[in-house]
């Protein structure tokens, strides 16, 4: 059996006007629910696996059938995963076409047998390719009614090059949290690099970081860093990232969702900001 919540909290009335967000994690499922007619509705939590030595698909499993919650007839239900092998595929090369980018995806990864997933992005004009586990996904489209799964890349490169449409400078937007730092770079206001990166302690994100800053080019004197995440992981990369880049800021998170709630700025920042992402 896997770890539960109390369910009550999270039952609520007419479920078809509230949305419901996953983010499947190594360790853990996250989740938040809201309505999409209600302020200060907003709720979230997370859902420990209670046995990792199964297979993962078992895991998230078990999450969702022991938190029954989950299982209301939401009107929206999105969720949001990782995968350890992923591209992204210019539309100037692809188009935006299914096929088209699956061909890249197959060129890249030819021994990857599980399904291909293609999430199109028009504001950055890419899409991202993914492997997804077949029974992974097919457990999440018999239970939930036409969810909506994407990359974790594909709402932060949506939500930031939606923010920096009238920016100026080269920007790297940091997302650290449960163990992984998702990097994306804009330069020019084109997607110059995006990547995830698993960490085990802050030390290593800062690397990651000061690496992916070092292969981008970008500059110290001018160009931002925008940070956001974890508040522990955070605070212990700041000051150092200060020491080297003159323009680190946290980011700022976007004043409509704080109809949602006064606690949406503790909630996963990549499900809180998917209605901005629509």
């Amino acid at each position: 059996m896997g770890k539960t919540v109390d369910n009550t909290i999270f039952e609520v009335s007419h479920p078809e006007v509230w949305s419901l967000a996953l983010r499947l994690c190594a360790d853990r499922l996250k989740f938040t629910i809201h309505s999409d007619s209600d302020d200060n509705s907003l709720m979230f939590g997370e859902l420990p696996f209670a046995d990792t030595s199964c297979c993962y698909a078992s895991c998230i499993e078990a999450a969702v059938y022991d938190n029954p919650f989950l299982l209301q007839s939401f009107g929206k239900t999105s969720v949001v995963t990782g995968s350890d092998r992923f591209l992204l595929v210019p539309d100037e090369m692809a188009g935006g076409d299914d096929d088209e980018c699956q061909r890249y995806y197959d060129c890249i990864y030819p021994d990857d047998r599980r399904n291909v997933a293609v999430n199109h992005i028009v504001e950055a004009g890419l899409s991202i390719v993914y492997g997804i586990d077949r029974n992974i996904e097919s457990f999440l489209r018999r239970t939930f009614y036409n969810p909506q799964i994407m990359h974790c890349l594909t709402p932060l490169l949506t939500f930031f090059k939606r923010k920096d449409a009238y920016g100026g400078r080269n920007k790297m937007f940091v997302y650290v949290d449960n163990g992984t730092a998702e990097i994306v770079v804009l330069k020019s206001g084109r997607v110059a690099f995006a990547n995830v990166f698993p960490f085990n302690c802050a030390d290593d994100a800062f690397y990651f970081i000061a690496n992916a800053w070092q292969h981008c080019e970008l500059s110290q004197n001018d160009d931002e860093l925008h940070v956001v995440g974890d508040n522990a992981v955070r605070q212990e990369l700041l000051p150092r990232l200060r020491e080297t880049m003159n323009n680190v800021a946290q980011v700022i998170f976007p004043a409509e969702m704080m109809r949602l709630g006064e606690n949406v700025t503790a909630a996963p920042f990549d499900l809180t900001i998917l209605p901005l992402c629509e």
